[in-house]
């Protein structure tokens, strides 16, 4: 019976303190995330060995709601050789970052088509983001700045697939070999947005 004067008497008070979560209030908080993902899926089409195709995503402002960051970009190329047994096809990949936002490393990567998935590129944009909910104390702004992309990631993502394909060295009618093979491609952004909710602490008078 004693909670609930105090819970009441306090409301006026606690009306508003979500937006002031949006200046320089100070406090204990509860730090939550809304996360959504953007993806983009294309195919090479048929590659003949050591023919390279360019596989371009572009990242515009306009692609994320106002409040949300970009936590990560990732690509997944995958391929399925499965025509020519014990002479698996493969592929490689070189990103080329020159017209991304931020101070992003280009990377590369490569592998072969026997299990679905030949090779993957991630890149972290927004260090330590997992999602998760937590409890911290500081500065509202000082929460919101560590969550920042700081307007990193936008702009023409570009990683060029060069194919490895591998023919059998006896005719096709024996090996049932090929020439060529394509690559499903599978952009993937993850975006995320911030919340801070105050964290209140009622005592219980009964226990004074």
């Amino acid at each position: 019976m004693f909670l609930f004067p105090i819970y009441f008497a306090m409301v006026p008070g606690l009306v508003g303190l979500d937006d002031a979560s949006s200046n320089e209030t100070s406090g204990n908080w509860s730090v939550s995330f809304t996360e959504e993902t953007l993806t983009q899926t294309e195919n090479s089409g048929e590659l003949g060995d050591g023919e390279t195709w360019d596989s371009i995503f572009t990242i515009t402002e306009d692609m994320i709601d106002e409040g949300f960051n970009v936590a990560s970009v990732s690509i997944e190329v995958s391929c399925n050789d499965d025509d020519d047994v014990g002479f698996n096809d493969g592929g490689s990949g070189e990103s080329d970052l020159a017209g991304v936002s931020g101070e992003l490393q280009d990377q590369s990567s490569s592998g072969n088509c026997g299990g679905g998935n030949a090779f993957s590129m991630t890149w972290t944009i927004v260090d330590g983001y997992d999602g998760q909910t937590y409890e911290t104390q500081g500065k509202a702004s000082d929460i919101r700045s560590q969550w920042s992309d700081n307007g990193s990631a936008r702009g023409d993502w570009l990683v060029g697939i060069t194919a490895d394909v591998s023919e059998a060295p006896f005719p096709a009618n024996i090996a049932n070999g090929d020439n060529g093979e394509d690559y499903d491609v599978t952009w993937t952004v993850t975006i995320f947005e911030i919340s801070l909710e105050p964290v209140i602490e009622i005592e219980d008078p009964t226990n004074a």
